[in-house]
């Protein structure tokens, strides 16, 4: 009986569901959203106050150390490859870099009333989470009435640094630990 009922529950967490988002009309898998994890209105939005925003907020969040150097490649965003997925408002921009840990968005602000009013932020800034070589951001959890669709996103920056922790290892790392237990129950045992 504890053999199945550990069984069962190494079953469980071993297995991860296979849900993706995909592109609209296609079958490129896309991750899911990415998790946004700050935003702010900045005053001057060029590329050294959007780094020096980057870096203040990973520092804060503890996404990276003090010591780490961050890299950013900033674009205009007609120069980007978004792709409307299968989930409504929801865009799926291809990096041209490779796999950034991190990425932002700038909205456009001319003419926006949440904007203009100050109710809202111009810069969101999401972790890479699911498919790393694809950004995937809801435009309505954004907040703003106004934007449809891409059209009002004015910049993408891509943002490496840090250190990160790659998901092979994790899993190795994972697994190894549940055969040191069971050894260890094992052992105990006789």
């Amino acid at each position: 009986m504890k053999k199945t009922l550990f069984a069962i529950i190494l079953l469980c967490l071993l297995v991860s569901p296979a849900w993706s988002l995909t592109i609209q009309g296609g079958d490129i898998e896309v991750g899911s959203v990415d998790t946004r994890i700050a935003s702010a209105r900045l005053a001057n939005s060029g590329d050294g106050t959007e780094l020096d925003w980057v870096k203040n907020t990973l520092l804060s969040l503890r996404k990276i150390d003090a010591d780490d150097v961050i890299t950013m490649n900033s674009y205009n965003s007609s120069m980007a490859f978004w792709s409307l997925t299968n989930q409504a408002n929801t865009y799926a921009i291809d990096f041209k870099t490779v796999r950034p840990e991190f990425f932002y968005i700038k909205i456009g602000t001319g003419n926006l009333t949440e904007i203009n009013l100050g109710t809202v932020s111009s810069h969101y800034l999401y972790e890479n989470i699911s498919e790393l070589d694809w950004g995937v951001v809801n435009l309505a959890d954004l907040g703003i009435r106004e934007i449809i669709g891409i059209d009002r996103i004015s910049h993408v920056g891509e943002i490496n640094g840090g250190a990160p922790v790659p998901e092979p290892a994790t899993l190795l790392l994972l697994g190894s630990g549940l055969l040191g237990l069971a050894g260890f129950g094992r052992k105990v045992r006789k």
